[in-house]
């Protein structure tokens, strides 16, 4: 299976934002994101079930310090308004995307205490101290930038998993994945944060920064894939 997110396939909402630009000037790092062998795994069902739990486990660490790093948004923010921009966008990671996150394990059969006592990864240590650096050192435009990379391509990866008809849905465990990005609650959360870093972007002078944001992308994205690497050696 072949998973292709090109021109053609790309979803309406992107076409035209500051994340487009970024996503275009990386397109090889971009493809081998969000067509990489773990997610043509659960798009067929042929991923492991135990690598697949221990990237349910990771992922939720990754989640709570996606969160800290979105929360000091709100510290980086110049103005009450997007102050307030920030904390929409936190209270949909932490109401939306974990909820869906942890409804999702029990699923799987992992509790909440269960995922917390579980090690962190190399790949997640390497990550997480990524976003916080840039969380602490750059403004707030670099952090948009380097949250976009997950943020984004969750959503894109499981609107074009959903609408391939060559993914396969009946009897696939990981389709109900695919669902809970392709579904409205996630693309609404994606959405909002494309419109906030276009916001961002104008006001931060992002097209004059362009070729250092692309570089911070970039490795944001190389990060993302190295997190997709691991889950398919099972992250210990």
């Amino acid at each position: 299976m072949n998973i292709q997110t090109g021109p053609d396939t790309t979803p309406e909402c992107i076409k035209g934002t500051f994340f487009a630009r970024l996503r275009n000037a990386a397109p090889a790092a971009w493809q081998g994101y969000v067509g990489h062998p773990f997610v043509r795994g659960m798009a067929d069902g042929t991923l492991d079930p135990a690598r697949f739990r221990a990237f349910l486990m990771q992922d939720y660490l990754y989640l709570l310090n996606y969160a800290r790093a979105y929360a000091l948004a709100v510290y980086k923010s110049d103005s009450f308004e997007e102050m307030r921009e920030s904390a929409d966008i936190v209270a949909g990671i932490l109401n939306t995307e974990m909820a869906m996150h942890f409804s999702y394990c029990e699923g799987w059969g992992l509790s909440r205490a269960e995922m917390e006592a579980h090690p962190p990864a190399q790949e997640l240590r390497a990550y997480a101290g990524f976003i916080l650096d840039r969380a602490q050192a750059g403004d707030l435009l670099d952090l948009l930038v380097a949250l976009s990379a997950c943020l984004v391509g969750y959503g894109e990866i499981g609107l074009a998993l959903a609408n391939d008809p060559a993914t396969v849905r009946e009897g696939n465990p990981y389709f109900s994945w695919v669902s809970v990005y392709a579904d409205e609650p996630y693309q609404d959360l994606m959405r909002r944060g494309l419109s906030r870093l276009d916001i961002v972007a104008a006001r931060r002078g992002g097209v004059a920064r362009l070729p250092e944001l692309t570089r911070l992308f970039t490795t944001a994205v190389s990060l993302e894939t190295a997190f997709w690497t691991a889950g398919q050696a099972e992250m210990t």
